[in-house]
């Protein structure tokens, strides 16, 4: 999934080791460092992207595809024609032995990427298939046919999984144009035959607060911080919000307008490929509202007749629901559904018709709604950022400055702690509330921000407020120049860019360190604390992504789970972040408190503990979650979690804070245990965390 460092550059290989330097930055530090790894570290890297595979868990995606596969084979047969499989992206060759078990009479599979073509060589003679398909490690727009060629003849049956949260972003589109004219008969059956997405409108301030910021009010409702119009006028992104629209509360929205399909994709080459398109849908609106959002998913006609379809609808939405009622639907984190924001609220009434604009290109989709009843040209214009906040900031970061609950625990910081003698320092990346400061009349406001964008917004703050007694300083050298000894309060979330996983921004410490020899001796720090956290889990489902396959749908996967497993421990950390809120897990112990840190006076050299969690559930435990508790001051009413927003009960559902990404070590198997060991390390002189389980 995520790794917290970021590759830059191979620089050379130590021939003897046969290992390379490979320089990445650390977000603790925020030094480069060179380190050495195997030599083939980025290809280990990219497949352990692929993080088991959670595709191949998916028994109903998998089944499906099989019945289809077996529907096409069986019509060719009808036809009195030999049923001949191009198996595009084959990947662990899954689709080419469901093809040969029902009756296939040829199958050639293509993969590009070596590593996994060789190892769908292995599963597939493993499983006993071997000679009865040919894989070639091509990319499918490569492939040559003719008497020389790749292929010596045209396939009649194409099955290929080319598809993304937004259905057409790994290039879809080019790929069946091309095998359509290259590589198909004309009379070929596609599988998936077609593909629907479908649109619902909804008014959701909850997700809305992860696209547009909030101006700021005290508890008297009186406004301390607008936003500025540039960035409250922006159009935003139109980058995919991929999301598991199944977690949010149904209360948490209204739904504007039911949704609707709005976008077919013929898959068949029975009609031309278009490229660039809009549909326009005049609905009515179902109540009054703002309309604020699209939530977006897709359905895949799996054969000829439709009758099996692929259904990645919320759970809200699902057939599965319609039929069955109360059911829990197939769960997928590599097809989730998607939010997509209207560059602006429009305000409807109910019963009120409005035009709802769907958009794609070749790669992405984008949607806007309208009342005029004539739509101009720039109402299908792709939104694009031009305020920087939705460019600088991830949509987690966005909704966490628009988090009231953090927000009034800064007021209440300011409120308590800050008077006209402060002389306030700011260390972080678009601490933008810490502004509100000035209004409670501070002496003098200095901002280190090294991030340039995010320095051209708060700058925009500053100057759309009127805010006088504000400084940005744009490097730690720029800080160096200035007499800094009236400072005597130091002051961060904290929160960069640079961070990925939550102990990240123990960053603020080492600037700290660096900024303490130019500051009073009795400077006071917020935060005053943190407290880094675990608790033992078992997840419903996310251990799916780093759980060994076994056997899918009957056949081997020995190999494929041997070489994810290999490339997993050369090339991931052991903790990957993740916005839990999405992923349902129960607790299986109290919180286990791994380590404190007093931001003031920080250990100077390495720290290590270790500790066991011990179980109290039945539950088999999957992995440990683990998030930081930021004090800006000592007590637990000023409590900052990134982790959860209500206590931990044993055995009951985690409610996890949604505008953070939390930390999760997970096991490659369920674990039935009375407790697990684990060793935490903080390096405090180079910045090195280490946290493993046993």
């Amino acid at each position: 999934m995520f790794s917290r460092s970021l590759f830059l550059t191979h620089v050379y290989k130590n021939v003897i080791k046969m290992s390379v330097f490979v320089q990445k930055i650390n977000p603790i530090t925020g030094a480069n460092d060179w380190v050495v790894q195997n030599e083939d570290y980025d290809f280990h890297q990219e497949v352990a992207r692929s993080a088991f595979a959670d595709m191949l868990h998916d028994s109903e995606r998998n089944q499906l595809y099989e019945q289809a596969l077996r529907a096409a084979i069986n019509k060719k047969h009808a036809e009195g024609k030999k049923a001949n499989v191009l198996d595009i992206g084959t990947g662990t060759g899954l689709l080419s032995m469901m093809a040969v078990r029902n009756g296939a009479d040829s199958v050639t599979a293509c993969e590009a990427f070596k590593p996994m073509s060789e190892c769908a060589l292995k599963i597939i003679a493993l499983n006993g298939f071997e000679g009865k398909i040919k894989v070639i490690p091509k990319r499918s727009t490569d492939i040559n046919v003719g008497e020389q060629g790749d292929m010596r003849e045209r396939c009649n049956i194409l099955v290929t999984e080319v598809f993304d949260t937004e259905l057409i972003g790994e290039g879809a589109l080019s790929t069946f144009q091309h095998a359509h004219k290259y590589l198909l008969e004309k009379d070929s059956i596609v599988v998936p035959e077609s593909a629907t997405i479908f649109a619902q409108v909804v008014e959701c301030p909850l997700v809305q607060n992860w696209n547009k910021l909030k101006d700021i009010f005290n508890d008297d409702l009186e406004l301390l911080l607008k936003v500025p119009d540039s960035i409250q006028n922006c159009a935003g992104s139109a980058a995919v919000h991929d999301v598991q629209l199944s977690q949010l509360s149904y209360n948490s929205f209204n739904t504007i307008a039911s949704p609707i399909p709005v976008l077919r994709f013929d898959w068949s080459g029975q009609t031309p490929f278009i490229f660039e398109r809009s549909t326009i849908n005049t609905i009515k609106a179902e109540c009054d509202g703002k309309a604020q959002a699209v939530f977006m998913w897709w359905e895949l006609q799996m054969d000829t007749e439709n009758k099996i379809v692929l259904s990645c609808a919320p759970v809200w939405a699902h057939p599965w629901t319609k039929l069955k009622g109360d059911v829990e639907i197939p769960w997928r984190d590599h097809w989730m559904q998607a939010i997509y924001y209207f560059p602006n609220d429009i305000n409807v009434k109910k019963g009120q018709e409005v035009n709802l604009i769907s958009c794609h290109d070749e790669y992405s989709l984008w949607f806007n709604l309208t009342h005029n009843l004539r739509i101009t040209d720039s109402d299908y214009l792709n939104p694009v950022c031009s305020c920087g906040l939705h460019a600088n900031f991830s949509r987690t970061r966005i909704g966490q400055m628009n988090d009231s609950r953090r927000n009034k625990k800064y007021l209440s910081l300011f409120e308590e702690q800050l008077n006209n003698n402060s002389c306030i320092l700011v260390l972080g990346d678009g601490f933008y509330f810490a502004l509100t400061a000035a209004k409670y009349g501070v002496k003098k406001m200095y901002f280190l921000e090294t991030n340039t964008l995010s320095r051209r917004i708060l700058l925009e703050f500053i100057n759309f407020n009127g805010i006088k007694n504000v400084e940005v300083i744009p490097s730690l050298e720029k800080l160096n120049e200035i007499d800094l000894k009236e400072i005597n309060c130091v002051l961060g979330e904290p929160y960069f860019t640079s961070s990925i996983l939550q102990w990240d921004n123990l960053l603020f410490l080492y600037l700290l360190k660096g900024i303490k020899k130019l500051v009073s001796n009795d400077i006071q720090v917020f935060p005053q604390k943190v407290v880094i956290r675990a608790v033992a889990v078992h997840f419903k489902d996310l251990y799916k992504i780093r759980s060994p396959l076994g056997k899918c749908e009957g056949l081997l996967m020995k190999n494929f789970d041997q070489l994810i497993e290999e490339s997993s421990n050369i090339s991931d950390d052991t903790v990957e972040a993740h916005p839990l809120w999405e992923y349902p897990g129960f607790a299986l112990s109290e919180v286990e408190e791994i380590l404190e840190i007093d931001m003031a006076h920080p250990p100077e050299s390495a720290t290590e503990r270790k500790g066991n969690i011990k179980i109290q559930s039945h539950m088999e435990c999957n992995g440990i979650a683990v998030w930081s508790d930021w004090y800006p001051l000592n007590s637990p009413r000023f409590l900052i979690s990134t982790g959860p927003i209500s206590p931990i009960t044993v055995g009951e559902k985690i409610n996890w804070d949604m505008y953070t990404r939390q930390g999760v070590y997970l096991f490659s198997n369920k674990c039935k245990t009375n407790e697990i060991k684990y060793s935490f390390s903080l390096n405090f002189s180079n910045g090195h965390i280490n946290f493993k389980c046993d």
